[in-house]
């Protein structure tokens, strides 16, 4: 608490890296009796900003949220919801309120970050992009937000994992707030959907977990037809989209190279992942509606195949 002249500040971090029900409602009890605050301001990850989000809606604080993000993945700047966790199940936030007012994006934040924390939160942008593009929800403005994101994780993610270059930081940052802005209006699809049980369960970062099941779902979702089609807009409709995506992505073995270069390990067995079952019966089904292709049980289990 810092109490000077006409400025009166609390600095409030307690709280897990995912975040859950309990944290939330115990800070509304603390903040609330610490004083008057005129604006909210979250600088961290995702899951600050998610904190923060939660704690103005369980509050019902009317204080404007200015976000920072240090990290470049969620995007949660730029979108109404936010993750929180209760009894070890992932829940999600979805409300305009919480949409914060103002974001403060630099990129410098993330020069000099672990290079493996780059590489997660760098997966879960283009996963989220690459996701909103091909969503039964996406729309015309979601789908132009999407590509941008895409092309700009396409030339930059590597260079950006790897080294402290600034271009390819600025870059990465602004494919992270692109992304949030994409499925802020689309959702995201199966590869989110799944990945809440794997972190949950095994506790892997949440972008390593999306990346998990990125590259089968897209060869999964690329074969879809009129039996197992859920976009109303047509099969070939969908087929163009992915006419699209294959020449963004150049290649169908894109994904193998990225990992390998970003030194990402989405073997399943080296990562001690053994129960897809499991996986597979906590997947979260709204999202999976949003997934252009419909996906039975073996289609689930299939997308953690090496």
């Amino acid at each position: 608490m810092y109490g000077g002249g006409e400025f009166n500040s609390l600095y409030y971090n307690n709280f897990a890296c995912n975040p859950n029900i309990k944290e939330i409602t115990e800070a509304v009890k603390i903040i609330q009796n610490r004083g008057k605050y005129d604006v909210i301001i979250a600088v961290g990850g995702g899951s600050v900003i998610d904190f923060a989000k939660a704690w103005r809606l369980f509050s019902k604080s009317d204080l404007k949220l200015i976000a920072i993000p240090t990290t470049f993945g969620t995007g949660s700047e730029s979108t109404q919801f936010a993750v929180l966790y209760k009894d070890g199940k992932k829940m999600s936030l979805d409300e305009k309120s919480i949409l914060p007012e103002y974001a403060v994006i630099d990129s410098n934040f993330a020069l000099n970050s672990p290079q493996y924390l780059k590489a997660c939160t760098a997966m879960d942008a283009f996963c989220q992009a690459i996701e909103s593009f091909w969503a039964v929800n996406s729309t015309t403005e979601s789908m132009d937000f999407a590509i941008k994101s895409i092309s700009l994780c396409r030339d930059n993610i590597i260079e950006f994992v790897n080294t402290n270059n600034e271009t390819a930081a600025e870059n990465m940052a602004l494919a992270s707030n692109l992304a949030g802005k994409a499925i802020n209006i689309s959702r995201t699809t199966a590869s989110h959907a799944l990945s809440y049980s794997i972190t949950t369960k095994y506790g892997i970062p949440h972008g390593h977990a999306v990346a998990l099941s990125i590259k089968n779902l897209y060869q999964a979702n690329s074969q879809v037809s009129d039996f197992d089609l859920l976009d109303i807009r047509g099969i070939d409709y969908v087929k163009q989209k992915f006419i699209t995506l294959n020449n963004l992505l150049i290649n169908e073995n894109y994904f193998d190279t990225l990992f390998d270069k970003i030194h990402l390990e989405t073997n399943i067995s080296k990562l001690g992942i053994s129960d897809i079952n499991y996986i597979a019966n906590n997947v979260n089904i709204d999202r999976l509606s949003n997934n252009p292709r419909k996906l039975d049980k073996n289609l689930l289990y299939s997308l953690f195949n090496s």
